[in-house]
């Protein structure tokens, strides 16, 4: 199947995917189903596989493919909204620096990395990061705030 919710409306696309779903469970059939949509991929797919540059670049369950990307490609494309990358740089003590904090993280080895963090785990009590919120998105149960972290575009889901 080949993007064949793509023109419905969003209530339809939603009963049409439960509907859809359903119907291949019940007659244990498994499907291909093509698509650019997320939701309709995490919410329907038992396994998914990501494609980029004519390449699988991660086969895995939907919860496996969003908790532990295979690349920095799947870091930032898998999730709605997408994860934010801050610049890390290693500070003392095998700890690392990012925006003026310090964490802990994987071992230094005088690289460089990228600190990822998804809007949901952003919490406002979690650390003195210092944000400058640039716009506002009020999304019915939450509201998605994008912020400016030393020049890092972030984006943090905060509730009403």
């Amino acid at each position: 199947m080949d993007e064949h919710l793509s023109n419905l409306d969003a209530l339809l696309r939603m009963e049409m995917r439960a509907d859809l779903k359903g119907v291949l469970a019940e007659s244990n059939t498994t499907a291909v189903y093509v698509t650019h949509d997320q939701v309709e991929t995490m919410s329907m797919a038992d396994r998914i596989s990501v494609m980029y540059e004519g390449r699988i670049v991660q086969a895995a369950t939907p919860v496996g493919v969003y908790r532990n990307p295979a690349e920095r490609f799947m870091d930032g494309f898998i999730g709605n909204p997408p994860r934010s990358f801050l610049p890390a740089a290693p500070a003392e003590g095998g700890k690392w620096k990012v925006a003026d904090q310090v964490f802990d993280g994987p071992a230094a080895n005088g690289t460089a990395l990228e600190f990822a963090i998804r809007p949901e785990d952003m919490r406002q009590d979690d650390a003195d990061l210092v944000a400058t919120a640039k716009v506002v998105e009020p999304l019915g149960a939450h509201l998605l705030v994008a912020c400016d972290v030393q020049g890092a575009h972030v984006l943090c889901r905060a509730g009403q």
